[in-house]
């Protein structure tokens, strides 16, 4: 890889090594060599060492110990917290969607979603499969309009990536599973049967932790 700009290198590393994290390059639970890492993109350790500043901060990158950096792995018990939290976030936007008149708007930014997803599935694009899987979550945070909230998902909308590429990988599940589950989740918006509706939505955040 050729050498990045000087200006703003943090920002350029932050990026670089994000992408590195989400594609799958640096896998769950490696440690990342700092001194390769600097060598690579022809640069000092300091603006390596505070992208990982910042990465921690997003919730990909864990520091241990002794200094290093290591990307996330997820354990029962992390997958159900992050399902708890996206749970209750979406299920909390929808109410919010219902008070203040806004499921029509859902509904057709939820449908182009879909779409989208299936465009990318057909094509074997799962990168971007993955994330229009996590748009489709993102878009009910748009539709209220709400930046506190939005501020909120953006949190955790990378780790949320993360946990839709590990399932992705498991031998026993089907790529399709979650654009399936999406399309239950419009139609049953669509029906306004929102009991049906809160107990897909927690299905759908919470399965992974619980299958093997």
């Amino acid at each position: 890889m050729s050498g990045i700009r000087k200006f703003s290198m943090r920002s350029q590393c932050y990026e670089i090594i994000k992408e590195k994290i989400l594609r799958g390059e640096y896998k769950l639970g490696e440690y990342i060599n700092i001194a390769n890492l600097s060598t690579e993109l022809e640069v000092s350790n300091t603006p390596i060492r505070e992208a990982l500043t910042q990465l921690e901060s997003d919730g990909l990158v864990i520091s241990t110990m002794n200094a290093k950096a290591q990307v996330i792995y997820f354990t029962h018990e992390s997958f159900r917290d992050i399902a708890d939290t996206v749970y209750i976030l979406v299920k909390g936007a929808y109410e919010l969607c219902l008070k203040e008149s806004k499921l029509d708007m859902l509904l057709d930014m939820l449908r182009k979603s879909l779409a989208l997803q299936e465009k990318h599935l057909n094509e074997g694009d799962y990168y971007e499969y993955t994330k229009e899987l996590v748009y489709f979550d993102q878009i009910i945070f748009e539709v209220l309009d709400n930046p506190n909230l939005l501020f909120v998902f953006n949190r955790i909308s990378q780790v949320l990536f993360l946990m839709y590429r590990t399932n992705h990988e498991r031998n026993n599940w089907a790529l399709s599973r979650s654009i399936d589950e999406h399309r239950k989740i419009v139609q049953t918006m669509e029906a306004g049967e929102n009991v049906l509706l809160e107990q897909l939505i927690r299905e759908h955040y919470h399965q992974s932790y619980v299958e093997n």
